[in-house]
């Protein structure tokens, strides 16, 4: 396991600081797509609050397992209403996709990332600072279900990556205002923490992990499992950065 110098740490602070944190995810959503069928409703919106986008996802079923994979949902045991937004990338378009709910399948109309074409990857990793800085994020907010009562969670993840002289950068942000206790699995970070050791900064609200290391970026499917006291109440993907295998 790599341990960051001192130098290294203060870039390590630098980092944490160079990213503001917004009060909404996907604020000021446009052109929105919604439904329902039967009991259950669905939102999907769309927005371009810096020069990349933003989707937000929606969904109301108490009561009921909820599976929008286009969503960022794999499976939630919903208490209520689940949002999952997620910033930030450059196209989007909105396609009919599979939503599931209890024993019934119906197609909605939900804003998402465009698929990368094969080959086109980024290749480089800019400063933070820069427009082309590599960064994404997923909010989940909403209310889930135990099974026996309704647990009410307020999660914001982020993670980046970044060219620093001859090391990169990631960073991983976990933001936890959840009113009700859960854990947060995030299977990027704990597979680079099991490779590296970071350096922990407190940040608002939560806590930042930075990593510097040679070995260079890959972009791939992050998972988060949100449980309580062992218990899986949702799991969520969205696009993140890992180290290259």
């Amino acid at each position: 396991m790599s341990l960051l110098r001192p130098r290294s740490l203060t870039v390590a602070a630098q980092l944490v600081l160079s990213f503001a944190w917004a009060a909404d995810l996907c604020p000021g959503g446009t052109d929105a797509r919604q439904g329902a069928a039967g009991a259950v409703t669905w939102r999907s919106d769309s927005a371009k609050p810096t020069q990349k986008r933003c989707v937000a996802n929606q969904v109301t079923a108490a009561g009921l397992a909820v599976s929008w994979p286009a969503a960022g949902i794999e499976h939630a045991a919903v208490g209520g209403r689940i949002e999952v937004a997620v910033c930030c990338f450059r196209h989007e378009s909105t396609q009919p996709e599979p939503l599931r709910f209890g024993d019934r399948e119906i197609l909605a109309a939900t804003h998402r990332e465009d698929p990368k074409v094969a080959g086109k990857e980024d290749d480089d990793f800019p400063d933070l600072i820069e427009d082309d800085a590599h960064g994404r994020a997923i909010s989940i907010r909403g209310t889930l279900s135990d099974g026996d009562r309704p647990v009410r969670v307020d999660l914001l993840l982020r993670c980046t990556a970044s060219k620093f002289a001859d090391q990169y950068a990631f960073q991983f942000t976990v933001i936890d205002r959840s009113p009700d206790n859960v854990d947060v699995d995030w299977d990027h970070l704990r597979k680079l923490r099991a490779a590296e050791s970071p350096s922990i900064q407190p940040v608002a609200g939560g806590t930042a992990y930075v990593f510097l290391t040679a070995r260079r970026p890959h972009e791939a499917i992050a998972t988060i499992e949100v449980k309580v006291s062992g218990r899986l109440l949702g799991r969520f993907h969205f696009d993140g950065f890992t180290l290259l295998e």
